[in-house]
């Protein structure tokens, strides 16, 4: 679910993701969700095949026994240039005049050191309000270096 101010990033997802057969080609529509304050909220939605074919990504994410979601140590082997720039669409936030954010608040500090270990940008991994909980925030000085690596 996206709200409407990434239309265009939602609508280039769906076609990518549809054009390889992992959902219906029936172009996201926009809905109304709820309200916040009075407000209406617009959002696109689609949804994805499931395919037992892929338990095994889903096993590499939520191992047994621990039950909890997990960055597998195999991720730099999957974290592209492209999987990186989704990321950033789906789990980002940029601060204007200032860097990037990274909501990695599932995973341990050792599994927030695996994901920016891969293409050596500056970093740091912040604490957030909730014990045990971390973003990872790339600053505005590797903004550049970043933008290098996602825009192909």
């Amino acid at each position: 679910m996206h709200f409407i101010k990434h239309g265009e990033y939602l609508l280039w997802l769906h076609k990518t993701i549809s054009s390889l057969g992992y959902c219906k080609q029936d172009i996201p529509v926009i809905q109304i969700r709820y309200r916040i304050n009075g407000e209406l909220r617009y959002i696109f939605r689609f949804r994805t095949f499931t395919y037992s074919s892929f338990n095994w990504i889903h096993n590499e994410f939520y191992p047994k026994p621990l039950g909890r979601k997990v960055v597998p140590k195999i991720i730099d082997q999957y974290l592209s240039p492209m999987a990186l720039a989704i990321w950033i669409m789906d789990d980002g936030t940029r601060f204007k005049n200032k860097g990037l954010k990274f909501c990695t608040n599932s995973f341990t500090l050792k599994e927030a050191l695996l994901l920016i270990n891969k293409y050596s940008l500056e970093s740091t991994i912040q604490k957030v309000s909730v014990v045990n909980q971390y973003n990872i925030y790339i600053p505005k000085s590797s903004i550049n270096q970043l933008i290098k690596i996602v825009k192909p």
